[in-house]
């Protein structure tokens, strides 16, 4: 799949793949559903690798998490 990308946008998402991983799940009876990112394993993970976002790329990578829920748990609504 290819997409294009703004220059600007690059470092947040190089960031939010570093942190791709660090996902709050909530499971019960009726499945599991991704609530958001785990803010506390992100930021030791991006502190571990030295990379430490500025607010505005935090920003922007909070942005990108809420489309990945929405596709994350879209089969759950």
């Amino acid at each position: 799949m290819a997409f294009e990308l703004w220059a600007d946008h690059l470092k947040a998402l190089e960031l939010f793949l570093a942190i791709s991983t660090q996902w709050r799940v909530v499971a019960g009876l009726g499945g599991a559903v991704t609530i958001g990112l785990d803010y506390s394993a992100a930021e030791a993970g991006l502190r571990l690798e030295g990379k430490i976002p500025a607010p505005s790329v935090w920003s922007d990578i909070r942005m990108i998490e809420r489309g990945a829920l929405e596709v994350l748990n879209e089969d759950k609504a």
